[in-house]
């Protein structure tokens, strides 16, 4: 990585967690060079006027001022190709139509050169068991129902064709095996329930919110599966 894209980097990582401090050691294994190469890093940074200040304590390293931004975002070929794998492979998520969106924009936004050394040169890579399905489209709002902690009704087919009706409340999304998953609180089984988001068919979002004390019983529901967060800082 040339020093004018690790810098770029260094930012990246400091404005996606902004205002909190990222430490040292975890700049350096991000970016994959030595600490003392951060801190020059760093000092360029500030020589040039970009808003970076160090925080101190055992939590502390380097931040940024959130309201700072960069020029135009500038992605390598091999860092183009991996997003649209990425966002390709999130076909058939509660995530699908925001993901088809996004993939335009990326594609948008790079450089004809760029481009023109995708279609020569990106590695050909294919995807079993994941083929487009319409019925993402009709669990787009789940996601945003999670994130609002928004009550629930759904009319759900089960593995043996089953529909019943079910009122959930949303906890999470979890990804298992290829598979979306509702992570939620059914008050018609009076359990925590996963439903695949494949075999939802539809979807009500109603105006009545969660109690903060059941969203904490779900870390220990999930505990003894120890899934990783992804798609945060």
């Amino acid at each position: 990585m040339r020093r004018s894209e690790r810098h770029h980097a260094l930012v990246d990582h400091l404005r996606a967690r902004a205002p909190k401090p990222i430490s040292v050691s975890r700049l350096a294994r991000e970016l994959e060079v030595s600490t003392r190469t951060v801190e020059r890093d760093v000092a360029a940074l500030q020589a040039a006027d970009v808003p970076l200040y160090a925080v101190p304590g055992r939590a502390g390293g380097y931040a940024v001022v959130p309201e700072y931004s960069l020029p135009p975002l500038h992605l390598t070929p091999e860092e183009a190709f991996a997003c649209a794998v990425a966002l390709d492979l999130l076909d058939g998520s509660p995530f699908a139509a925001a993901a088809r969106r996004a993939r335009d924009k990326v594609g948008a936004g790079l450089p004809a050169s760029t481009r023109e050394t995708l279609r020569r040169l990106a590695p050909d890579v294919r995807s079993v068991g994941r083929a487009p399905t319409d019925r993402a489209s009709g669990v787009d709002g789940v996601a945003r129902a999670v994130a609002e902690r928004r009550v629930l009704r759904l009319e759900y087919r089960d593995g043996a064709g089953t529909t019943t009706q079910r009122t959930v409340e949303p906890l999470a999304l979890l990804e298992a095996d290829g598979a979306w998953y509702l992570v939620g609180w059914c008050r018609t089984r009076d359990a925590v329930r996963g439903f695949r988001t494949d075999r939802v068919v539809r979807v009500e979002r109603t105006d009545e919110v969660l109690s903060a004390d059941r969203a904490r019983g779900l870390e220990s529901d999930l505990a003894r599966w120890r899934p990783r967060v992804v798609g945060r800082a």
